[in-house]
Parts: structure tokens; C-alpha cells; sequence
């Protein structure tokens, strides 16, 4: 079964899915970041970059 997010960006529009791999909904996130309070995603990263 598809799920809808999958059929509203065609992959070759999907920015986020060409420089990553997969889709922005996939990611995991775990805890967030001391110092600018922003999650910590599944590879050590954050929106300040000081994670890891």
C-alpha cells in the first residue's frame, strides 16, 4: 500500500529525497540538541549543526 505523502512529491521534484535518500516524513528523530534546542535526527545532526 502507497502512502499519500508518497504519490504528492513525484521523486525527481523531491529535493529533500535527491540529497538524502528518503522522504522528509522518514527520518527519525531522538533528542534534542543542548544547545539550540532543535531534534537531533537518526545521523547525529541538528538545525544549528553543533550535534553529533
Amino acid at each position: 500500500m502507497t502512502d499519500k505523502k508518497d504519490e504528492d512529491i513525484p521523486e525527481e521534484d523531491d529535493t529533500h529525497y535527491q540529497l538524502y535518500g528518503k522522504r522528509a516524513w522518514e527520518v527519525e528523530y531522538g533528542e534534542k540538541c543542548e544547545k539550540c534546542g532543535k531534534r537531533i535526527d537518526e545521523f547525529g545532526f541538528c538545525a544549528c549543526g553543533s550535534a553529533q
